[in-house]
């Protein structure tokens, strides 16, 4: 049953990207796209592809943060890199393949890897809110930019309030989240459990005031670096449509396309298309191009990276992919083993 439901949705993968690719021949001029891609500007390009390799790093250092410190920053590193690169060839998602590997870190375990990468998404997430209600204020009317910068600095401050609130009672507000799930029918009480315990395990671990800040500033700036390089490939391309609506442009494609995460060809460029087309008046067909080229330099280096890492674990790609499927029930036991010791909802 598990290998049909995996044949179906390969084959309605396949069939979304296919769908994407007619529609997009359907829509475009391909020779102004062949002529945007000849035409593009290699040197911010480049910065475009420096911004991103530092964003990866920054990255590094918040999970490493997290972690208390324990592993090396090199082999954080190689864990992210290693992981997207598995998702990739394989299709294994990049969380189990991370607390897996950093789980056999001396002094860590798969619960509290798999824990301080929820706490990683949640952050993500907030900044991800961050950078659309950003996108909005440099869209908005000039008239009424200060009442929309107001509300901007004031939705943040909540937002970090929220989470602040969210870390110092833990316990009581996942408890009151897991039983709202389960009675509204959303959620068996097992799944329930399951989803929402690695997060409050993760939340405890960052319990500080000020780690939560430092968390916040280690996310904040990955991300600028990563807006950076969503905003230097678009003036590879010479779009320059005015500083609000690149900068607007950055932020909306940061929202919809996180660029540590491997996307599939046709899936990724509508992602980062359509958003960005709806927002401004920016030619499609260079916006193609540029989506072209983003996704090639993202898969470059997920491949470039995932290969030094592999290296730097004396893998070979074939034991790689059988220390992932391994990752997938060391995890699921390690997360069962967990949950067993949970209290009963009341």
């Amino acid at each position: 049953m598990k290998a049909q439901n995996t044949r179906r949705r390969s084959w309605i993968t396949v069939l979304v990207i296919l769908a994407i690719v007619v529609v997009f021949l359907l829509l475009i001029d391909i020779g102004a796209v062949i002529d945007e891609l000849r035409n593009a500007d290699w040197f911010f390009l480049g910065l475009a592809t420096a911004f991103l390799i530092i964003g990866f790093y920054i990255q590094a250092l918040r999970w490493r943060h997290l972690l208390g410190k324990i592993p090396s920053i090199s082999y954080t590193f190689h864990t992210i890199n290693v992981s997207t690169f598995t998702n990739l060839m394989t299709f294994i998602p990049s969380i189990t393949t991370r607390s897996f590997f950093m789980g056999e870190y001396e002094g860590l375990s798969i619960p509290q890897s798999a824990s301080s990468l929820l706490i990683t998404f949640v952050f993500d997430l907030v900044i991800k809110l961050i950078a659309i209600l950003g996108a909005m204020v440099l869209l908005a009317p000039i008239g009424s930019n200060i009442i929309t910068v107001a509300i901007f600095i004031g939705v943040i401050i909540l937002i970090f309030a929220g989470v602040l609130l969210l870390v110092h009672n833990v316990d009581k507000i996942i408890s009151l989240i897991t039983t709202l799930l389960f009675r509204l029918g959303i959620f068996q009480e097992e799944q329930a459990d399951r989803m929402l315990t690695g997060l409050a395990d993760g939340l405890k671990e960052v319990g500080t005031t000020k780690k939560v800040a430092v968390i916040f500033l280690y996310s904040l700036i990955t991300w600028s670096f990563f807006i950076a390089f969503y905003i230097f490939g678009l003036l590879a391309f010479n779009i320059k449509p005015g500083p609000e609506v690149l900068i607007a442009s950055a932020l909306v494609a940061a929202f919809f396309v996180n660029p540590t995460g491997p996307y599939l060809p046709g899936i990724f460029n509508f992602l980062l298309v359509v958003p960005i087309a709806l927002i401004s008046n920016i030619d499609i067909e260079s916006l193609v191009a540029y989506s072209i080229v983003i996704y090639a330099v993202l898969l470059i280096l997920w491949i470039v990276l995932g290969i030094w890492a592999m290296r730097h674990y004396k893998l070979t790609f074939s034991e790689l992919r059988n220390r992932a499927k391994e990752g997938i029930d060391q995890v699921q036991n390690a997360n069962d083993s967990r949950n067993n010791n949970l209290p009963e909802l009341n």
